[in-house]
Parts: structure tokens; C-alpha cells; sequence
């Protein structure tokens, strides 16, 4: 068995990839693992990242508490400073979708909506939004379609975009809340999102916004209730979500797929899912309730030349020879080296088994 971890891409400036990747994660609601120290947000009793509508409410939230030194601040038209707490400035709008903004020099990023997303040009880093009850049906109508073809949509799986407000959407349940992120609106509301429920307004401090956020998620039947709850109602969107139990492997294929895309493997609906339309041993597609469709599992992704298997919870990605990738599925399916005994040696399967265990990759039991 060969593997190598891919290394992180190189070329970009500090300044672009700090402001690209922190918005990736305060739109998507998910602590990105290249944006702060070891993979971890600084949770406490302050925001770590903050999106601003207007200026004018920046010196009262400032005063308020809810920004402390660790935390990175997005106001428009500000002065950079920093770093305690970093304030960066832009221009545009974060919120409305088809809208751009630019930080710094040289970074743009684009906000679209998720239903007209297909139909338009990628020029460059995007956040998409699901703004309506349409865009949820859309949006699951695309993950069904993706579960039995093994089709995408190619535009979500392009590595310069990312999805906003994943803990709403079926994503595995991270730290979304105010200690993650916040969005104050042009009246000067608070919330986790632009499309979220109202926690407070400018001037409450961190324990006023925290608490509200715990009661609202706490009188919801599935996470997040908050950071879509203004758009789309918890009556539409649980039973839909409830009714797609494998909707956070769906997400972490999504991120599989952005990640060998990110380094142009596979093109052209090359790259294959296991567990979506198809498994790359045929036989493991009748095994009943599949021990990879457990939330936070390795993903088992591959083309025509060699297979990968990504952590949804680093964004490592271990390339192998495709044989070597079979026995992978065979343990992730099975989920013991036990059950997954037969055509393979059990040799063989402690072997891998072990091998991504030293590399903190659990396969199974």
C-alpha cells in the first residue's frame, strides 16, 4: 500500500488567504481548519469573525464586548488595523446575493443565490446562499440526485466556492453560534447570518446573544434553527432535512471533491464518491446500513488512476493505489476488520486499519 498527505496549496498572499478562508467559514457556519490555530476557533464569551452591514454600529458593538482581541472584524469602508482584534475593511455587500465585495487589493469574492448559482459564471471565490423555500428544494433536489447517480453539481464542488450555513442544512454540527460568527444588519441586528433569526441588537453584550441563540436552537427539533430561520421556516425545512439522515456525508463529499479539484485532480465529473450512485467494490453496494453513512467518517473518493481518502474534520486527503483503496471501502462499509473478513486477508485489513488509525483517519471499530 503506498499513501501520501497532500500538502496545502502555496502561492497565494497571507492577506488573501486569511480573508478568503475566514469568510469561507463565517458564511458557511463550519470552523475551517486552515483559518485559526490547530483547526480551532478562539470559542469564548466574544465573536471570533464579525460582519458588518454599515460603519456606523462598529464603535458600539466594539464597546459592547462582543468583539475581543482574537477576533476578526469585516467593516465596510474601515481602515485595516489590528491585530487585537483584526478589522478589516471592504467594499460591497456580504448579504445580498448577486452582490460583490472586494477586501484589501487584490481579493474579491461574490455572494450568489443557490438556485441561479448553476446558470452563472464562476469568476472567482463565491459564498452561496440558500435564500428561499425554492432554493432548499433545489438544493435537495441536487444532494438526492447526487446520492443515487454519484452526479454533483458542479458548481458547489468547485473549489473556490463554499455553501453558507451548512449547520442548517444537513451539515455535520460544529461550533455555529455567536462564538463563531455574527452579522449585524443595516438596522443594527444581530444574528449568525443574514438570513438568520434575530439574537439582539448593537449594544447587547455576548451573554444576551449567546442565550438567545441557546433558546431558539434549544425550541427546534433539528440544529441550526437560527442561521436560516428568517428565510425558510423550521415547519419546511426539518422534515426535509430529518428525511435525509446521510445529508452531513453528502456535505463532507462535497468538501472531498473541492479538495482534489483544488489541485486539479479529476475534472469533468471524473472524481467518484463511494456511497453516492456507486462503490468502487460493486458488491459493498448491497451491504445494509453502511457504516461510512455515520457523520464525521473518512471519505472514500476515485478516479480512473488512484484513490483518496478525505478527513471532513482536517481536510486531510491520503492518496492510494485504487487496491489499496478497495480494501479501504471494504472496512469503512463493514465497519470491523470482523465483518469485512473474507475475500480480502485479515492480514491485509489490520494492515490498513492500523495505518490510518497511526494517522488519526479511524476507519472502523
Amino acid at each position: 500500500m503506498t499513501a501520501q498527505l497532500e500538502a496545502p496549496a502555496t502561492g497565494a498572499t497571507r492577506e488573501v488567504k486569511g480573508s478568503r478562508r475566514t469568510l469561507k467559514t463565517w458564511g458557511s457556519g463550519l470552523v475551517s481548519a486552515d483559518v485559526f490555530e490547530s483547526g480551532l476557533a478562539p470559542f469564548g464569551d466574544t465573536a471570533a469573525v464579525v460582519v458588518l452591514d454599515r460603519a456606523e454600529h462598529w464603535p458600539r458593538l466594539l464597546d459592547s464586548g462582543v468583539v475581543g482581541a482574537d477576533s476578526r472584524v469585516f467593516v465596510p469602508r474601515a481602515e485595516d488595523s489590528g491585530p487585537s482584534p483584526l478589522v478589516m475593511g471592504y467594499e460591497g455587500s456580504l448579504s445580498d446575493p448577486g452582490g460583490e465585495v472586494q477586501v484589501g487589493a487584490s481579493f474579491f469574492l461574490q455572494t450568489q443565490d443557490y438556485g441561479t448559482s448553476e446558470y452563472l459564471s464562476l469568476i472567482g471565490a463565491t459564498l452561496v446562499r440558500v435564500v428561499d423555500e425554492a432554493d432548499l428544494e433545489t438544493f435537495l433536489d441536487d444532494a438526492d440526485r447526487a446520492r443515487t447517480t454519484g452526479v454533483f453539481p458542479e458548481f458547489l464542488t468547485h473549489h473556490l466556492v463554499a455553501l453558507c450555513d451548512v449547520p442548517a442544512l444537513g451539515g455535520r454540527y460544529a461550533e455555529d453560534g455567536p462564538s463563531l460568527r455574527l452579522f449585524v444588519d443595516v438596522n443594527g441586528a444581530i444574528s449568525t447570518s443574514p438570513s438568520g433569526l434575530r439574537l439582539g441588537e448593537v449594544g447587547d453584550d455576548f451573554a444576551t446573544l449567546e442565550k438567545e441563540w441557546l433558546r431558539l436552537n434549544g425550541a427546534g427539533e433539528l440544529p441550526c434553527s437560527v442561521c436560516l430561520g428568517a428565510a425558510i421556516s423550521d415547519e419546511v425545512r426539518v422534515p426535509a432535512i430529518t428525511a435525509r439522515p446521510w445529508l452531513s456525508r453528502y456535505h463532507d463529499a462535497i468538501a472531498g471533491i473541492r479538495h482534489l479539484r483544488g489541485r486539479e485532480i479529476g475534472f469533468d465529473h471524473e472524481i467518484q464518491v463511494s456511497g453516492f450512485g456507486a462503490r468502487m467494490t460493486p458488491e459493498l453496494a448491497d451491504v445494509d446500513a453502511p457504516a461510512d453513512d455515520r457523520s464525521g467518517a473518512p471519505t472514500l473518493l476515485w478516479t480512473a488512476d488512484a484513490a483518496f481518502v478525505h478527513s471532513p474534520l482536517t481536510d486531510r486527503v491520503f492518496r492510494l493505489e485504487r487496491e489499496a483503496g478497495a480494501v479501504v471501502e471494504r472496512l469503512m462499509v463493514h465497519g470491523s476488520v470482523d465483518a469485512a473478513a473474507g475475500p480480502v486477508p485479515e492480514e491485509t485489513l489490520l494492515q490498513v486499519r492500523d495505518f490510518f488509525a497511526r494517522a488519526g483517519l479511524p476507519l472502523c471499530d
